[in-house]
């Protein structure tokens, strides 16, 4: 069986919790998505609901982050890429600790500033990330503009993978079988649009808990 220990992830050297007396300190992004769909599409969800679907995934990969495996594809073993993001938590729709702030149309974007105020039941997170040297990765992802609301959680998983992928070429000279372990998004992440695509770039800490080789197999 494969040990994984499980590790808590926060934002934390970005934003470090407070001490008494000092307010309380928050996660902050920028989030946006289109008012409209794409022509011939139906909407799948009202502008509002996908703009708070999108903000809660975005922020909670900044507070909690994601376990993941990642298979790389290898042609010569007839293997296709395999990638999983699992939430280590979830920030519920209410959650009162989770607010969108400034929602503002400006056509064809509805825009927001996903907000999270940390609090004392995220300290061990805090405080775990604060006491580590946890390696940076960056990517970046893509995916159709037609898929709407699920195109730009596409685009954020791919561009995650990518920063895992780029940081395991640094580590390991063979290529894995499968790469385990937990990812967060670093800083708040880049969103836009660029000839009919959602384009996601990414800022992540990466704990690599194991590389399985093929020669297990």
């Amino acid at each position: 069986m494969r040990a994984r220990a499980t590790l808590f992830l926060a934002l934390a050297v970005c934003v470090p919790m407070p001490t008494s007396g000092e307010a309380p300190r928050e996660v902050r992004a920028p989030v946006w998505v289109y008012f409209e769909s794409v022509p011939g599409q139906s909407a799948a969800l009202p502008p509002r609901k996908e703009l708070s679907d999108s903000a809660r995934f975005v922020v909670g990969g900044m507070v909690y982050g994601w376990k993941f495996s990642y298979v790389p594809s290898d042609a010569t073993r007839g293997v296709a890429e395999f990638f999983e993001l699992s939430p280590v938590a979830e920030i519920a729709p209410n959650d009162p600790r989770f607010t969108l702030e400034d929602v503002a149309p400006t056509y064809p974007r509805l825009n927001c500033w996903a907000v999270f105020t940390l609090d004392d039941s995220v300290k061990r997170w805090v405080t775990y990330w604060a006491s580590v040297n946890i390696p940076n990765g960056r990517g970046r992802g893509r995916a159709n503009r037609d898929e709407e609301s699920e195109g730009i959680r596409k685009a954020y998983e791919a561009a995650i993978r990518d920063s895992i992928r780029s940081y395991a070429r640094t580590q390991e000279k063979n290529k894995p079988k499968e790469i385990l372990g937990e990812v967060l998004l670093k800083n708040a992440p880049r969103l836009f649009a660029d000839e009919g695509y959602f384009v996601a770039d990414v800022q992540t800490l990466i704990n690599i808990e194991e590389m399985v080789p093929y020669r297990e197999f």
